[in-house]
């Protein structure tokens, strides 16, 4: 795997930048961000992702290690790079977003856009079926998005999100392994399909821990 993406994190030491925005702010990438006492138990996540997209037109293939902590109305995301070196932390507190990156140029992207995937992947959702073994779709509406959910067996598999009558055309498609059920969302693993932006990220989920 190229780690292009880290490679460019840690090509300069730099000193630490930090960055302040609001989660209901305007935004290039456009959801609503709720505050994380809101949005369920408490919990933590060890995470490997690959990220597949281009940079300046060429295609660019990256990995990465991050850990995302949810508890009381904190949601914090820590990246990771080699030998568990803190590249950055981006903290959701209320309706205050905090970027702090430790080392690297500064990044091509809001870090709000990596909270509201980590949003869309494990807190924004219809409500659940309430058959048991439920497989089919389910289909709403979600802070001004159509979302389109499928369920196998009690279980989710894929969440699409549009945004009709605006100028983003296409979906953003989550489609999640085994472990979203309709009381809890632990999913193994998680592939968000971004077709406003244009790019893929691949997500394994480990070591789950209630908090």
């Amino acid at each position: 795997m190229n780690r292009a993406l880290l490679a460019i994190l840690l090509a300069c030491s730099g000193s630490r930048r930090s960055v302040v925005m609001s989660a209901s702010g305007d935004a290039e990438y456009p959801g609503v961000l709720h505050q994380p006492q809101t949005l369920g138990r408490d919990f933590m996540v060890r995470q490997n992702l690959k990220l597949h997209t281009k940079h300046n037109g060429k295609p660019l293939d990256a990995e990465f290690d991050a850990v995302v902590q949810k508890q009381a109305n904190k949601l914090l995301i820590l990246g990771l790079g080699p030998m568990n070196m803190k590249v950055f932390t981006i903290t959701q507190e209320g309706d205050r977003i905090e970027f702090v990156q430790f080392r690297g140029p500064d990044m091509p992207f809001s870090a709000r856009n990596i909270v509201l995937d980590v949003h869309r992947v494990f807190f924004k959702k219809l409500p659940p079926p309430t058959e048991a073994k439920y497989s089919g779709k389910l289909e709403g509406e979600l802070d001004g998005e159509h979302v389109v959910e499928t369920w196998e067996g009690g279980e989710l598999r894929e969440r699409v999100f549009t945004r009709p009558g605006s100028k983003f055309t296409g979906v953003v498609r989550i489609t999640v392994g085994r472990g979203c059920t309709a009381t809890q969302c632990e999913p193994d693993t998680a592939i968000i399909r971004n077709e406003w932006f244009g790019y893929t990220l691949e997500v394994e989920n480990e070591s789950y821990e209630a908090l």
